[in-house]
């Protein structure tokens, strides 16, 4: 069982953002031996000059600050983890997490290139604004090449490029962490039957993994796209400030179900293709190395 007066995570949900994390996040969560951070991405081993590096919570505060991230720790847990997605490409993530005295294990879920980049793309420009609204993909990926657009500070948005070129920053984790103490996967097998993934995953931490046989499971942190950008507006500055919990929780059900929309792909499979081909060598470097089917990414 986990000491509570001294509580860190022994597993990281490290990669990669809009991948499926924020759901495996709460499906291992609810699991009766396992208690996530509060919140989901303390962010705690962010860069400096990251969007989501806080100065009043970060690495240069020590673990007893970064502990209280999962206190109280319930009674049987006997897994802490958290889920900064974004630290896969956090020199300070990389460095610290390999080392704390937990020797936690890092996840990676991957998700194809170029349906990442489009995912990062609607994500930051409808759930947040750090992409203009009037900027549409082709315009987006030029900014991407161009470095013409500092996208409001926010790296993940400004780098979506070189960020969906996983093997180069899996190599650096699998140098620090070794093989043993990482586990990479696919948003496509994690899509394809979310049971068995989890099943997978739960024996993998040490978890009871016949909790999941029974188990509901509902998407989390999904990207949409707003009907009226007024009112999103307002939600983005409002969901900043309002405390977390179960009024939180409803409202945002409600304002989903009111004024979101599922993004749509239309005439863009012909961008898709040609962004895809650009991470052919990448992505076969990565399987081979990784042991990965990456079939479905062609």
């Amino acid at each position: 069982m986990i000491d509570t007066t001294s509580a860190l995570p022994s597993l990281f949900i490290a990669g990669a953002p809009k991948s499926g994390t924020s759901s495996v996040f709460q499906w291992l969560a609810d699991h009766p031996h396992a208690h996530g951070s509060k919140p989901k991405e303390p962010s705690f081993f962010a860069d400096p000059g990251s969007h989501v590096f806080r100065r009043d919570f970060n690495a240069s505060y020590g673990l007893d600050l970064y502990s209280r991230s999962f206190s109280p720790v319930p009674n049987g847990v006997s897994v802490l983890l958290e889920g900064t997605s974004s630290y896969l490409y956090s020199h300070t993530a990389l460095e610290e997490i390999p080392k704390l005295p937990t020797c936690p294990r890092c996840l990676f879920i991957l998700r194809e290139p170029a349906a990442q980049i489009y995912s990062t793309y609607v994500y930051f420009k409808n759930n947040w604004a750090a992409i203009p609204r009037e900027m549409c993909f082709e315009d987006y990926l030029k900014a991407l090449r161009h470095r013409s657009c500092d996208f409001a500070g926010n790296e993940l948005a400004a780098n979506a490029l070189e960020n969906a070129a996983y093997v180069h920053w899996l190599r650096d984790w699998r140098d620090r962490l070794g093989p043993d103490r990482m586990k990479v996967c696919t948003f496509d097998t994690l899509k394809k039957d979310a049971r068995a993934f989890m099943i997978s995953l739960a024996t993998w931490v040490g978890l009871d993994p016949t909790f999941y046989e029974s188990y509901e499971f509902q998407i989390e942190n999904e990207s949409y796209i707003p009907r009226n950008r007024n009112l999103q507006q307002i939600n983005i500055a409002l969901r900043g400030i309002l405390p977390q919990g179960a009024v939180y929780s409803i409202a945002r059900s409600l304002y989903r179900q009111l004024n979101t929309r599922a993004p749509e792909r239309r005439g863009m499979d012909d961008m898709l293709a040609l962004l895809r081909a650009e991470f052919a060598e990448d992505n076969k470097a990565l399987a081979e190395e990784f042991d990965l089917d990456l079939s479905t990414w062609v």
